[in-house]
């Protein structure tokens, strides 16, 4: 096993669970795929423990710190070290714990329903209500390992340090409201990473034009599934109240890119002639000073060759770039420029940039011609893709893409790397060839998607038939 391989946790309050329907549950379990479900809040939720048990596999543990008494023994979850403290008594025997049932060298997860957060509107300041009582019963300073607490009564995107003490939210709301459903990757490694999915992306809903109307008045007439919908007559969802024609093909269309996992073509548009330079940049974050690391594929998904232009020093802020576009100007200038929601993010950046940092090379990149599949397919609706979601993430996983184990997200990335701008010293240096790794992963995912988009059926249409009639059930299915 890899030192960083994770365990996933998915997350929902216990209301989403009660209320959701049997098609909804089983949608979110599938496409998390969680070797754990949390039960966040505060409230006993006996009610929802035991409806999951019925639909969750033999070996998917059910955490649930509001319900459950006493003390919690440590457990292992696909090979990482966790234990439920329903109870600050369990927090006191963590360092007998180490004695013999967790190693002190591997992190341990800790989960609980022990903290909340109290903000002041008034002053605008947060407090974590019971980190006194926790640090007091935790008594870091007779424990030798790494723990890091997952906190049930925090929203997901909560993350801090408070007096040593690591602290992420595990999904307080996961599931009501437009509060999203998340998982948790817990990683050998001491690091949580957060998926998400709005209740909006699961079941029929998730098809493009399907909201919950729609979404029931399919069910009633007979489409329970995705898979359902994909293989329905056209006239039999054009003929439903408030559908009518067009609108069926385009919610069969879309059944069809999730259940059969790939790209629909929806007009002829063409991609752009030439052979593509895929591009994929890394930042200090969404307001970017820096741009740091330009990824760079030259050639096929499976085969080309991958060059990373990176600075390590943050006071050379336009030397990746310039970097990048000697290398660009001089061997590829004739090719085309990809980059997923590029013109959201990358091009402006390195626009920006280049003005600022290395004007030189302004005509240069004036003169580029640059793709982003993201706008070419679903801004101006040429294709439907597979994901759940849009991202490059969800699109390439649908399409077959493994992508590479580094642990790290976009965020992650941009945080480590404001660290290193605060702090150069040898102990905050990054893992510089993790970061090359991360950026190859999305240019090659990045070639997956392009070249799926050039080898997919031009137009689809009412009149295609569907060979495959198989009535087994996948994970797509709903």
């Amino acid at each position: 096993m890899s030192p960083s391989a994770p365990a996933r946790v998915a997350c929902a309050a216990p209301s989403f669970v009660t209320q959701a329907a049997t098609r909804t549950l089983q949608d979110w379990l599938a496409y998390f795929d969680p070797a754990a479900v949390l039960l966040t809040g505060d409230e006993p939720a006996p009610r929802a423990a035991s409806r999951l048990r019925r639909h969750l596999d033999a070996d998917i543990r059910l955490f649930r710190p509001a319900s459950a008494t006493g003390n919690s023994d440590p457990d292992h979850l696909a090979g990482v070290q966790v234990v439920v403290a329903p109870t600050t008594a369990t927090l006191e025997r963590l360092h007998e714990y180490e004695e013999d049932q967790l190693n002190p060298d591997t992190p341990t997860f800790v989960f609980s329903d022990l903290l909340a957060l109290d903000v002041d509107t008034t002053t605008l300041t947060t407090t974590l209500v019971g980190r006194e009582e926790y640090l007091t019963a935790l008594d870091p300073d007779r424990l030798d390992g790494t723990y890091i607490h997952i906190a049930t009564r925090l929203p997901a995107e909560y993350r801090r340090e408070w007096a040593g003490l690591t602290v992420v939210g595990g999904g307080q709301e996961a599931g009501v409201g437009g509060t999203p459903l998340v998982a948790l990757d817990c990683r050998n490694d001491g690091r949580v990473l957060t998926r998400s999915l709005t209740r909006s992306q699961l079941g029929l809903r998730a098809l493009d034009r399907v909201g919950e109307t729609r979404a029931e008045r399919l069910r009633e007439a007979g489409f329970v599934t995705r898979t359902d919908v994909a293989t329905a007559p056209p006239n039999a969802l054009a003929d439903l109240s408030g559908i009518g024609r067009k609108t069926a093909e385009r919610i069969r269309q879309s059944a069809r890119a999730i259940a059969d996992e790939t790209i629909v073509r929806t007009s002829n548009e063409p991609l752009p002639a030439g052979d593509p330079v895929y591009i994929d940049i890394e930042t200090d974050g969404l307001n970017p000073t820096i741009t740091w690391l330009i990824g760079v594929l030259d050639g096929t998904a499976d085969d080309g060759t991958y060059m990373a232009f990176l600075q390590r020093d943050p006071d050379a802020p336009g030397r990746a770039i310039a970097d990048f576009m000697a290398w660009y100007t001089a061997n590829a200038s004739h090719r085309p420029l990809v980059a997923y929601r590029g013109w959201d993010f990358d091009f402006a950046v390195i626009h920006d940039h280049i003005v600022e940092y290395c004007p030189d090379y302004a005509d240069d990149w004036t003169n580029t011609y640059r793709f982003d599949p993201y706008r070419w397919a679903i801004e101006k609706d040429n294709a439907i893709l597979p994901g759940r979601t849009n991202t490059l993430e969800d699109v390439v996983s649908a399409l077959g893409y493994d992508r590479a184990d580094t642990g790290l997200t976009g965020a992650a990335v941009a945080r480590v790397y404001q660290r290193w701008m605060a702090d150069q010293s040898q102990t905050n240096e990054p893992d510089w060839d993790r970061f090359r790794t991360y950026c190859e992963d999305d240019v090659r995912g990045l070639a997956v998607l392009y070249e799926a988009l050039a080898d997919s059926d031009r137009l689809a249409t009412t009149t295609d038939r569907r060979t495959d009639t198989t009535t087994q059930g996948s994970l797509s299915d709903w």
